[in-house]
């Protein structure tokens, strides 16, 4: 009798592991959809998919704040904004990360590109969702419909950038 219990736990655990196996979703495989966003800026503002419809191309970048090759990555992207004529560029960094985004803002002048450039703090489980681990920055590239079409990981030149950016 214990040893039916026992197969019978067994099977259900199996199978209970297989369905989550398939229920979790991909997004960090070429062509995959960008999933639901909640990214909090520095004044409290959340910024979801909504706020990301710009009918061109996305570019999110996974940052660290007081990473040196994010920082001159960044610098590069700054000085290249001009490139971005539609496409916007979505910055996300870690909640720990918290209490370096302010002085990283200030000292890019990210507020100055509010039209082209929003950063954040990760509220959900984004980073998580769409990013592999790579060395940093990642870069992630969507195209018009949010489909994955681009994988920049560790520092990108601008001109391996230009053809994703409208």
């Amino acid at each position: 009798m214990l040893r039916n219990i026992l197969m019978v736990l067994c099977l259900l655990s199996t199978t209970n592991s297989q369905a989550q196996k398939h229920s979790k979703k991909d997004y960090k495989t070429i062509g995959k959809p960008l999933p639901q966003l909640k990214i909090v800026t520095l004044d409290g503002k959340t910024i979801t998919n909504k706020d990301l419809n710009n009918k061109a191309n996305l570019v999110v970048m996974l940052f660290n704040p007081i990473c040196e090759h994010c920082q001159d990555e960044t610098q590069l992207l700054e000085s290249n904004i001009a490139l971005f004529k539609q496409s916007k560029l979505l910055m996300i960094t870690a909640p720990m990360m918290g209490s370096y985004l302010k002085t990283f803002v200030d000292n890019y002048h990210i507020s100055q590109y509010s039209k082209n450039i929003m950063i954040g703090l990760d509220s959900g489980s984004t980073i998580n969702n769409l990013f592999t681990y790579e060395p940093l920055p990642q870069l992630n590239v969507y195209n018009a419909k949010r489909k994955l079409i681009k994988v920049f990981s560790g520092n990108t030149s601008i001109d391996s950038l230009k053809p994703y950016i409208q």
